[in-house]
């Protein structure tokens, strides 16, 4: 079995891609990781936790990084941060039954830079 450092699951946006994936090279991770990209990223828990759940079984990430981002589409007009918030923390919750113990960090990609959610 190959063993990834983390699993990174962030959106489509092609405008978030350098700010996360220079976040992701901040915390160490160049080449580490396993990356999950989908619209809205944490919205869609359900597609997601199955495609974590692979990644989990594949390669044993004991780190996850939810990335969520200002301005998504994907949530059209619900789009606060309470709602990125919210989602991030269900599909944390949802992929911590999968693998006890598992670290989840949730954070938030802004036109500023990636901060903590």
């Amino acid at each position: 079995m190959h063993k990834a450092r983390a699993l990174a699951i962030h959106c489509i946006d092609f405008r978030f891609q350098n700010g996360t994936q220079q976040r992701l090279e901040e915390l160490g991770l160049t080449d580490e990781f396993d990356r999950i990209s989908w619209p809205g990223a944490s919205k869609d828990t359900e597609n997601i936790r199955n495609a974590a759940a692979l990644s989990i079984k594949l390669h044993n990430p004991d780190e996850v990084f939810i990335i969520e981002h200002e301005d998504c589409g994907a949530y059209g007009e619900d789009n606060s941060l309470e709602t990125h918030r919210q989602n991030a923390q269900k599909l944390a919750e949802a992929l911590k039954e999968i693998k006890p113990g598992l670290q989840v960090t949730t954070l938030i990609a802004t036109f500023e830079g990636v901060r903590e959610l």
